[in-house]
């Protein structure tokens, strides 16, 4: 019997014994890591040509994996290593593989299988050339694998404690520290477990290790936590609770940004293909210290992030991951290797008065070494040939192969060279601070009024300046949809490469105008011209999902999580993706990695709740859609009202409808929402007539209706061909 070996390196053996005449084909062992990761499920051919040879045309693409798969049975003397299905699939009559066994152990919740299978970090030390997305997968697979060992040590090392035996508890907590010498949680548990059992001076011992990585590796102080637990230690005193951050959040207490990952886990700058330079453009720093010069600090970054976005070849961090780090303190290293970027641009800004000044320097993140540098004096009207000069220095220090071709608008000088990369300048100061401003609200718009302060700044700097092509396309936060698609439209006759206008015209075509084609070619023409922009790879996989082309919709969900991987709204929407596919286990292992992130992501308990219905696993999913409910409110509580019907609840479900439809408690009723309630509770009429309602007032969530699982139930009957085909989409 084959065996596929994944974890601390990446080798095939027989019975136990390796084949060494594999060794050498990385691109074979590296298709048997993808599918044996992938499970039942498979993967498409489209998604392994994109992962394993992202520079072939589809027709040399598709020969190559043919070759491969022959290649592969030959070596193997195994005809049927794989199965002749639609999507590529490992036979398990045929191999198994250590990563598939400690998928199924996490989701059986044996914890000791689990983690005797982690032999090390997910292909540790295995690369392929030329295989960028490969690259990129293994090193998410690679941290989400490093998640479920952690999850499973600690769930075993907290039993231990529970029934008394602290020595147990020692080794297990050990064993997550080794394998994650950064994780404040493994740190603080394997302290208080050398308490536990008398070893008081090897718990301070301890204590003074991880102070040192933290500072070696991640340049920050230690988790307050773990320095009051060292104090406690040290008095021999009553140990003080320990509270630590986060697994991997950014803004989590432990000092730095990947707690539970050892340095060799991290994607790491210095192991990146070195043929796909990619970037995180960090927060430049604001040092006059007045919070009104913020919006213009973090204005000129943003500029930055979209300039560089812009240019061939380079992969750029989006805004989201990248602000996460923000007055942080952390080394340019600890960053990078959260990001997943080999260089970190980082700088400052001071204004005073309108004199500015900026400086910038990039640093490569494998050895800290400064390979540019540069300081810009001038106005604030220089500002924009700053950006410029800025941009293009950074593609060059970066030897962006660009095939003799320069990123958009050339080389062109300083003077000219902005108004053909960026678009037209706007015509004052004035009027780009306001833009900047507007900008940096809408960012932030979950304070207060801050989206209509933001609406404001838009409005006034268009009134200033009609030409200005940016300041459009944002009349869709308020609900207009037909003034957004005008305004869109307008911002595209000034200017047609403006990334994010065509984005947000496909997005009123699809959620609005049910124009799916369209809006793909919008969707399209934004990442042909902004490879980096991560809302047209999130949209577009929103539209692709909505028509049910589910593999098309992973791959681009996959690149906007690569590009910002900190999102949690990204990963949102990949657990989503695999919930409304059936692909529950899947939904359920990315749904755990968003809710590490964020702990109170409302979406990703709404969708793990429908995920563990689809598993069978009625007690999970009713808990994690009461804790969605309790974070949303009306919407998901409808969700809960669904659960409640289908799991064999209907009059606890009706009581729910009924409050929901109860204007004095609920003056917002979301006619997605409720169809599906009533979708569960069997009446199909009254979900029709909410679908319907929903379909003219173009609700939200209405373009997923085809694909919702909890609609299955109308499918057989004759008014759901109906309601599709005037959305624009075949039954």
């Amino acid at each position: 019997m084959l065996r596929l070996h994944t974890f601390g390196g990446c080798f095939l053996a027989r019975d136990g014994r390796r084949l060494d005449a594999l060794s050498g084909q990385r691109k074979a062992l590296a298709l048997l890591a993808v599918l044996a990761a992938a499970g039942e499920g498979g993967v498409s051919r489209d998604v392994l040509l994109a992962q394993l040879w992202p520079e072939s045309d589809e027709a040399r693409a598709r020969t190559s994996l043919k070759q491969l798969v022959h290649s592969l049975r030959q070596q193997t003397q195994d005809p049927e290593l794989l199965l002749p299905t639609a999507e590529l699939r490992l036979n398990p009559m045929r191999i198994t593989s250590d990563v598939h066994e400690f998928r199924d152990a996490e989701r059986r919740g044996d914890h000791e299988a689990a983690v005797e299978l982690y032999a090390g970090p997910f292909l540790d030390g295995f690369n392929v050339r030329s295989a960028d997305g490969f690259e990129r997968w293994a090193a998410m697979e690679r941290a989400s694998l490093a998640r479920g060992f952690a999850r499973s040590a600690e769930a075993l090392a907290e039993r231990a404690v529970a029934r008394g035996d602290n020595h147990a508890a020692v080794e297990w907590w050990r064993r997550l520290a080794n394998a994650e010498p950064l994780s404040a949680r493994a740190a603080a548990g394997l302290m208080r477990a050398l308490d536990a059992v008398g070893e008081r001076a090897a718990a301070v011992r301890h204590s003074q290790l991880y102070e040192v990585l933290v500072r070696e590796e991640l340049g920050g102080a230690v988790d307050p936590a773990i320095a009051m637990l060292a104090t406690s230690l040290r008095r021999a005193g009553p140990l003080a609770p320990v509270v630590t951050g986060t697994v991997i959040a950014p803004s989590a207490t432990v000092a730095g940004p990947v707690s539970t990952e050892r340095p060799t886990d991290r994607p790491a700058a210095a192991s990146l293909p070195t043929q796909h330079p990619s970037v995180a453009v960090l927060p430049f720093v604001n040092t006059t210290g007045d919070p009104n010069d913020e919006p213009f600090s973090d204005g000129l970054t943003d500029e930055l992030i979209g300039l560089l976005g812009r240019a061939p070849g380079l992969t750029v961090t989006a805004r989201t991951s990248a602000f996460s780090f923000k007055g942080r303190g952390l080394s340019v290293r600890a960053i990078a290797g959260a990001l997943g970027v080999a260089m970190v641009l980082e700088g400052s800004v001071r204004r005073t008065g309108d004199r500015l000044k900026v400086s910038a320097q990039l640093v490569r993140a494998s050895d800290d070494r400064v390979v540019w540098a540069e300081m810009y004096l001038g106005t604030l009207a220089d500002v924009f040939t700053v950006q410029e000069e800025i941009a293009r220095a950074i593609v060059a220090a970066l030897r962006v192969e660009l095939g003799g071709a320069e990123i958009p608008g050339g080389a062109a000088t300083a003077g000219e060279g902005h108004a053909r990369l960026a678009g037209r300048a706007p015509a004052s100061v004035e009027v780009y601070e306001l833009y900047l401003r507007g900008r940096y609200l809408w960012n932030s718009r979950t304070r207060g009024d801050g989206l209509r302060q933001a609406l404001h700044c838009f409005e006034r700097a268009a009134e200033l300046d009609p030409g200005y092509a940016r300041i459009f396309g944002h009349a869709s936060a308020r609900g207009e949809f037909a003034a957004a698609k005008v305004a869109d439209r307008h911002a595209l006759a000034l200017d047609d490469t403006l990334a994010e206008a065509h984005v947000a015209l496909a997005h009123v075509l699809f959620v609005h105008d049910y124009e799916w084609a369209a809006a793909e070619r919008e969707f399209r023409r934004a990442t042909a011209l902004d490879a980096s922009n991560t809302a047209a790879h999130f949209l577009l996989a929103v539209c692709l999902q909505d028509q049910g082309r589910f593999e098309e919709a992973i791959a681009e969900v996959l690149t906007a999580r690569a590009l910002d991987p900190l999102s949690p709204q990204v990963g949102n929407l990949l657990g989503r993706v695999y919930v409304n596919a059936r692909r529950p286990d899947e939904a359920i292992r990315h749904l755990r990695d968003t809710l590490e992130l964020s702990p109170e992501s409302d979406l990703a308990y709404q969708q793990l709740g429908h995920a563990y219905l689809q598993r069978g696993m009625p007690d999970e999913a009713l808990a994690a859609l009461r804790q969605a409910a309790t974070l949303s409110g009306a919407r998901d509580t409808a969700h809960l009202a669904y659960a409640l019907a289908v799991t064999g609840d209907p009059a606890a479900a009706r009581r729910i409808v009924r409050e929901l439809l109860d204007p004095a408690t609920n003056t917002s009723i979301a006619p997605f929402h409720m169809a599906m309630a009533y979708a569960g509770l069997g009446e199909s009429d009254a979900a029709f007539d909410w679908l319907e309602r929903g379909s003219a007032e173009r609700a939200a969530f209405m373009d997923g209706v085809k694909i919702t699982p909890a609609f299955d139930s109308l499918h057989a009957d004759p008014r759901w061909a109906r309601l599709l085909r005037r959305m624009g989409l075949t039954p």
